[in-house]
């Protein structure tokens, strides 16, 4: 039968399956010897496959000759617990337990039976198995002591202490140096005056007299003098002759014309 040509939709949630109007034939489990007709139905790898036509040993799967009808499913969860199986019968008995003693002093031949320990808890030695009666010599369970180990780191600073009582007072220090001068005061108010002190010596009479300074300028002229008395006419003013003469002066000699 055709493939396509003889699908329905939705067949099986989802799967797409032939439509056979003779329905479908379930032959079990597939044989690869038998022949199948169209429609029969096989179960194969957990899953079911139709046969879409005639086919002899073509294996199932989704091809042209199979069509399949439902996959494997999943792995199911476990199943619920089974009931309590009988008790089992006893186990035969076990040998005898020893025992680890202990003392503040070594164990004496009257404690303790073959096979157990005993442990001086004043030593710390540890003897057994006693054997035959007797117990052998113990062995220290402590190690030599080890080395100095090196200077732990310093601890955190603990909270501070109370106050203690004030101590008697000391003797007085030595007094120390003088301090830096203080800044300088207000002027105070001024004195009354003081008795006149004694004259100084005479002091030094100077150097020699410097050069002399240039010639100044001409000063401005003076006021007018006061008018002279009249003069006395000479011979010539009053009209004489020249060679007249006043007082034993000629007219030149006075300055007067010639």
């Amino acid at each position: 039968m055709p493939t396509g040509a003889t699908y329905v939709q939705d067949v099986g949630g989802g799967t797409k399956l032939i439509s056979y109007a003779d329905g479908l034939t379930y032959q079990g489990v597939y044989s690869s010897g038998t022949a199948y007709a169209v429609g029969d139905v096989v179960s194969y790898n957990d899953g079911s496959y139709v046969a879409r036509t005639s086919t002899t040993g073509n294996t199932p799967g989704s091809t042209a000759y199979w069509q399949i009808v439902s996959g494997a499913g999943g792995a199911g969860g476990p199943g619920p617990a089974g009931a309590s199986g009988p008790s089992g019968p006893s186990g035969p008995s076990g040998p005898s337990g020893y025992t680890i003693l202990n003392g503040a002093s070594d164990p004496t031949a009257g404690q303790g039976v073959d096979g157990d320990y005993f442990y001086n808890t004043t030593t710390d030695y540890f003897f057994g198995p006693k054997a035959g009666g007797t117990w052998p010599g113990g062995i220290s369970v402590v190690g030599p002591q080890g080395s100095t180990g090196p200077l732990g780191p310093d601890g955190p600073l603990g909270p501070a202490g109370n106050t203690g009582n004030t101590g008697p007072t000391g003797p007085n220090g030595p007094n120390g140096p003088n301090g830096p001068n203080g800044p300088l005061g207000p002027t105070g108010n001024t004195g009354g005056t003081g008795p006149t002190g004694p004259t100084g010596p005479t002091g030094n009479p100077g150097g020699p007299p410097g050069p002399l300074g240039p010639t100044g300028p001409l000063g401005p002229n003076g006021p007018d003098g006061p008018i002279g008395p009249d003069g006395l006419g000479n011979g010539l003013l009053d009209g004489g002759l020249p060679a007249s003469t006043y007082g034993g002066v000629s007219p030149v000699d006075a300055g007067g014309p010639t």
